[in-house]
């Protein structure tokens, strides 16, 4: 039932992908001011990275998960009725965040259910539902733009209200303190913070989501200046999509069962290389070739973290530390946009693509030299 949430929810996320132009387009603000929402739409979602962890910890995986898409979609009807800059900037921060808690507590949710040696299978499962959802939700929202960008704001807020029924009725607290009926041991964010793997797979993540972000805000940008079209752009995404869907699951199960192995490095590494290969490209075939490697290595290191983040984590302390890993994703997902549009601004496509590379290829060997610590620390080898 958390794979049917997650799909609905996925479906109908489409207004942050909308909401630059729903600002500038109807709210009739200025590029600066539309762009600032959606940077603060991203702080909000790495507070909420956080704080929905610890949370989950604190008061339950169900409960986070009824707050966060109950008050994520009272917020998102209230973001396009906000009068004023300064209360839109407030609604975009506030849905980010609250929108974004159930992240965490979902992952902790599917480390509680599901047997250790099966969460890589598990988590496969919710990636290939996310992405199939993803699949489906830019081309339905792009056809409810072309007729009312307020319905955008109505889907999205029904989906996460549909995913909040599915949950009230069908999930149940997983938190295994509560299923034993043992007692609480203290919940303390402080303790995720202090472990150093899991710091080092955080900022991991966050170097990989500063470049791969450009893929969703600079791509289509540095697409049309090579005269592609928007259509084009949308060939790219259904690519990354498609593979994703016809592939995605073996792939991730594959990679999960040697996150301990050079796999996990080398997956970050073949997102480097599809990143570093739009440097030079000017046509539509080698933008379709990098898009290929990037999503290789997308599906088998996506699903694969939340994985090892659930094994690194005390019971106790499993939605913390997932809220750890998603607050790396919620921080690139505010600074990735930002910094993309200033270096292409200033230093043209090349200097984008391969500082984005850069940032991906220190990622890949900063897992390389984790894998020693984790290795040990799960007292495992690969």
């Amino acid at each position: 039932m958390l794979v049917v949430g997650t799909f609905i929810n996925r479906t109908g996320l489409v207004v942050v992908p909308f909401l630059a132009l729903f600002l500038t387009l109807e709210r009739g603000m200025s590029i600066p001011q539309a762009t600032a929402a959606v940077s603060l739409y991203g702080g909000g979602a790495f507070t909420g990275g956080f704080l929905g962890g610890w949370l989950s910890d604190h008061i339950g995986r169900r409960a986070v998960m009824l707050l966060s898409l109950g008050g994520g979609a009272l917020l998102v009807g209230v973001l396009p009725f906000a009068p004023g800059f300064l209360t839109t900037l407030a609604a975009a921060f506030g849905f980010g965040m609250l929108g974004e808690m159930y992240r965490p507590a979902v992952t902790a949710a599917v480390a509680d259910l599901v047997p250790e040696d099966r969460q890589p299978e598990a988590y496969a499962i919710v990636y290939w539902a996310i992405n199939l959802g993803a699949a489906i939700g830019p081309a339905l929202g792009g056809l409810i733009a072309t007729v009312s960008y307020l319905g955008l704001f109505v889907l999205d807020g029904a989906t996460m209200l549909a995913y909040a029924v599915v949950v009230w009725v069908a999930i149940p607290e997983t938190r295994p303190e509560d299923a034993a009926g043992t007692s609480r041991q203290p919940v303390r964010l402080d303790a995720a913070l202090r472990d150093a793997p899991l710091v080092g797979i955080a900022l991991a993540t966050l170097f990989v989501g500063l470049g791969f972000y450009q893929l969703f805000t600079s791509l289509p940008l540095t697409m049309t200046a090579d005269g592609l079209s928007e259509l084009d752009f949308g060939l790219i995404v259904s690519i990354n999509g498609g593979l994703i869907v016809l592939v995605g699951l073996p792939v991730a199960a594959w990679a999960g069962k040697r996150m301990l192995s050079w796999t996990l490095p080398a997956s970050v590494a073949l997102i480097a290389v599809g990143l570093a290969m739009y440097g030079p490209a000017h046509t539509f075939g080698l933008y379709a070739l990098g898009a290929i490697v990037w999503t290789v290595g997308e599906m088998a290191f996506l699903p694969v973290v939340p994985t090892l983040v659930s094994r690194l984590a005390p019971v106790h302390l499993r939605g913390s530390y997932q809220g750890v890993y998603h607050g790396g994703w919620g921080l690139a997902k505010m600074l990735g946009p930002w910094l993309g549009g200033l270096v292409l601004a200033a230093h043209g496509a090349a200097a984008l693509w391969y500082g984005a590379a850069t940032l991906v290829g220190l990622a890949a060997l900063g897992l390389a030299m984790l894998l020693p610590v984790l290795r040990q620390r799960m007292d495992t080898s690969s």
